[in-house]
């Protein structure tokens, strides 16, 4: 797991949130700076900074933030300004964007993605397409046909011999025993 106060992300230390394992939010939740989160959040979440869903938490809703690193559950509509990235173990269904993705083997990801250095405008709400009826087609009615048999089906042309050259055995030389 990467550090999130490391050099490369801003923050000072006593900056960003930590939700414990066993602790429950309900609603429209924003953070600001590193956030790890431990427990089961549900609703919309913003995050300004790198967000942290750790093993065994839960996360159900929209999923807003700059880098999104996944080694709990994500379900719902996710948005990354930078990156996300899915470890073993981890559990992403929805939707999904970011201009880069890393996912490690052993993740599971079960999403609608977009990879684009371009969030569309829309990707926030999903567009519901209409359901499409099925239209009943005419069957065709069967057709006698007769063959001629009395003329010869025409050949096709014979395939060239095969060569087998991986395994062909060098030819010999004047020098040597």
């Amino acid at each position: 797991m990467a550090n999130p106060l490391s050099p490369t992300r801003p923050g000072k230390p006593g900056e960003g949130s930590f939700i414990a394992a066993g602790t429950r939010l309900e609603g429209q939740i924003a953070f600001t700076g590193p956030t790890i989160v431990s427990g089961h959040l549900k609703g919309d979440v913003a995050a300004d900074g790198l967000l942290i869903i750790e093993a065994g938490a839960i996360v159900d809703g929209n999923v807003d933030g700059t880098v999104i690193v996944v080694h709990g559950s994500l379900t719902g509509t996710i948005s990354a300004s930078e990156m996300i990235e899915a470890f073993p173990g981890c559990r992403i269904e929805g939707r999904a964007y970011a201009p880069s993705m890393r996912v490690d083997g052993g993740a599971t990801v079960l999403a609608d993605l977009l990879i684009a250095p371009d969030r569309p405008a829309d990707w926030n709400t999903p567009q519901q397409a209409a359901p499409v009826q099925p239209q009943a087609r005419p069957q065709p009615s069967p057709k006698q046909v007769q063959a001629d048999m009395s003329a010869p089906a025409p050949q096709p042309a014979p395939l060239p011999p095969f060569v087998n050259t991986m395994f062909t055995q060098p030819a010999k030389t004047g020098s040597g025993s």
